[in-house]
């Protein structure tokens, strides 16, 4: 695949697959966080995407990407490790199917460059009425967060286990930062971004069509750019005594997150370790905690390479918390003591083949394996990762498992079952 800089801190990579018929354009800016800026970063995807000084509304830009054939311009944020990315993503039916034979992909190019590099502002600020309903619906998903009891108590166990760091903060700021923001706000950031930004490109396509990236290259060769250094690798410190913290709050369900870190353990490991651990309906965490013991509604692992942390999250009753956290902890301790299938380390192989190869299925799994891969700075492609999960030892999984260090536990307490919490 080519990868090409189309300028200062601007990678350009291209994907060619012939059984598309579509294709796909992704743009990620690289941006460091801060509580003041979180809110910002949010809220800049939507922004950008519903309107431009050419389309000057959600309505204009609509019927824009409508005549396109349906095309598709939609943005959103990631997070990597301490820093994030604002993703944005378009999407057009390839030229060849045009009716008239006219080009789709100039037109979705100009559109696109057209809202990044001009967007719907005057007098250095957003406008409105754009702007006030981006931010509304910015509020109203802050709001209908913290009615998520599942996503607030993992973004709680966050804020415990990265005190003093940026991946502390919630995807979304914080209520009162982005009630905040102001449309001059917003456009002084975005015009930091563009200047400061890594941005990274990947372009999903029929075949090579050298004129995209010759026009991403004319447009950004307009802007200023003074790029900063992003590192998505920022293990977390452990704390030198785990920390415990509970909520109580009005809810019918108590929430139990723990976080563990690790120091250093190769990606092929981890991902064996995950699968056997709590991926999976057949992991150990489901099969023994739920199914076995009825010790828990669920029980979910989630894993952040960037910050060297593994978050498993569950929903029980305040009466099982106690027995749930010592059944956590005893699968791990199962896992490192070996105690594990040789079947379930041939479906953790399998299981991350049949994603790989599903991975080419669509331009946007394509470009989101790319992106991952990029991240993660591995060169090795899905297929040479499977290869080299067929390669990891028992061994080396039981002692990826003792790496696996007690951070610190975050309880959401239904206020109508309050039991009594020891944390020590």
């Amino acid at each position: 695949m080519p990868e090409m800089m189309l300028g200062s801190g601007i990678r350009y990579t291209e994907i060619h697959d012939p059984k598309f018929r579509s294709c796909l354009l992704n743009i990620l800016f690289y941006v460091h966080r801060s509580r003041q800026t979180a809110p910002i970063h949010a809220l800049l995807p939507d922004l950008l995407t519903a309107s431009s000084a050419a389309y000057p509304s959600a309505a204009e830009m609509t019927l824009a990407l409508e005549s396109l054939y349906a095309a598709e311009f939609c943005g959103k944020l990631s997070l990597c490790g301490d820093d994030a990315a604002l993703d944005l993503t378009a999407s057009w039916m390839r030229d060849d199917l045009a009716l008239s034979g006219e080009s789709v992909t100039d037109a979705m190019l100009s559109l696109v460059t057209d809202a990044l590099l001009h967007p719907n502002a005057a007098d250095n600020g957003f406008r409105d009425p754009e702007f006030r309903i981006c931010k509304q619906n910015l509020l109203d998903d802050i709001d209908c967060t913290r009615n998520d009891k599942r996503i607030y108590t993992l973004r709680s166990a966050s804020a415990l286990a990265y005190i003093g760091e940026p991946a502390a903060i919630p995807p979304t700021g914080l209520r009162s930062d982005a009630e905040a923001v102001t449309p001059e706000d917003a456009f002084r950031l975005w015009q930091e971004i563009l200047r400061t930004s890594q941005i990274e490109i990947v372009c999903v396509l029929p075949k090579p069509n050298p004129q995209i990236a010759e026009k991403l290259r004319e447009c950004f060769a307009a802007l200023p750019r003074t790029p900063e250094t992003f590192c998505f690798h920022a293990p977390s410190p452990m704390k030198q005594q785990p920390a415990f913290e509970k909520e109580l709050l009005p809810v019918g369900q108590t929430k139990l997150a723990v976080t563990y870190k690790y120091d250093n353990i190769p990606r092929e490991v981890l991902l064996m370790l995950c699968s056997i651990l709590g991926w999976n309906s057949d992991a150990l965490l489901f099969t023994e905690l739920r199914e076995k013991r009825g010790l828990c509604y669920y029980c979910c692992l989630e894993w952040s390479s960037g910050k060297h942390s593994v978050i498993i999250d569950s929903g029980t009753d305040s009466a099982d918390l106690n027995a749930l956290r010592i059944g956590i902890d005893a699968q791990i301790e199962a896992i490192r003591n070996g105690r594990f299938s040789d079947k379930m380390m041939q479906k953790a192989i399998l299981r991350y083949a049949c994603r790989a190869a599903a991975a080419s299925d669509s331009p946007y799994d394509l470009a989101a394996e790319e992106i991952s891969r990029l991240q993660h700075d591995d060169p090795r492609s899905a297929a040479e990762l499977t290869a080299a999960m067929q390669t990891v030892t028992r061994e080396q999984i039981a002692d990826a498992a003792k790496q696996l260090r007690l951070d610190s536990v975050f309880v959401l307490l239904a206020e109508r079952e309050e039991a009594a919490f020891d944390a020590e």
